[in-house]
């Protein structure tokens, strides 16, 4: 990889999916270049495309044209198994729900990533890195506990830790705080802002909260198929 961590290009991306026998175009030759280290708020009405953007960029999804580069390799153009392989290294996934698999404690779940990992720098690091991001995020006296037994915003703490743990290039969230009240919504976002920033971290975030567009690097806006700021 360069020394340019996360550098994502989008080149007259296109996605169309077929509803009842109509073709629907959802994003339309959308054109996006982000710098490295680049904080990236997206807006736009339900329906706009935002998630599915999201998806073709952390490589979920595949557009119908167009191609998508993560720091100058087209994961467009991989198979699907190094498209799954290339995701697992370098992209970092936070949702509205936490998706923390329950019978597993707060280490094991921020540990999944690097064990499933394919390097072995990586695994060899993993429980060393896990336990400093617990550290980081509030939660180092919490790694045996169960996530039935933490609050919401303590689920979405975890949550980012898990998706730092593999030192990604990249990190995407979804409506990182739909699910919180507004005051730990606030601690969250600071949290998830800083501990990119901190490691240079490109992140790319779907939300409605105000506060996040004030701190935002850009926002860009999503309107019938196309980025529009």
């Amino acid at each position: 990889m360069s020394e340019c961590n996360g550098l994502i290009s989008l080149d007259r991306v296109t996605k169309r999916y077929e509803e009842a026998g109509v073709e629907r175009t959802v994003l339309d030759e959308v054109t996006l270049d982000l710098g490295c280290g680049e904080f990236a708020v997206l807006l736009g009405k339900s329906g706009t495309g935002k998630s599915t953007l999201l998806n073709l960029i952390g490589g979920i999804d595949t557009p119908t044209a167009g191609d998508v580069r993560i720091d100058g390799r087209s994961i467009t153009k991989m198979s699907d198994h190094d498209r799954t392989v290339f995701r697992r290294e370098n992209i970092g996934f936070v949702f509205q729900a936490f998706n923390l698999i329950p019978m597993l404690s707060v280490l094991e779940n921020v540990l999944m990533p690097t064990e499933l990992s394919s390097d072995p720098r990586k695994r060899k690091l993993g429980k060393e890195r896990a336990r400093d991001l617990l550290d980081q995020v509030g939660l180092g006296d919490r790694l045996n506990a169960y996530p039935d037994r933490l609050s919401g915003g303590e689920q979405q703490r975890v949550a980012i830790a898990r998706a730092l743990s593999s030192n990604p290039l990249v990190v995407l969230a979804d409506e990182p705080t739909g699910n919180l009240d507004a005051e730990t919504g606030k601690v969250v976002l600071a949290l998830l802002d800083q501990l990119t920033r901190k490691a240079g971290k490109n992140l790319i975030m779907v939300t409605h909260s105000e506060e996040v567009v004030g701190i935002a690097d850009r926002v860009l806006h999503l309107k019938d198929g196309k980025i529009v700021g």
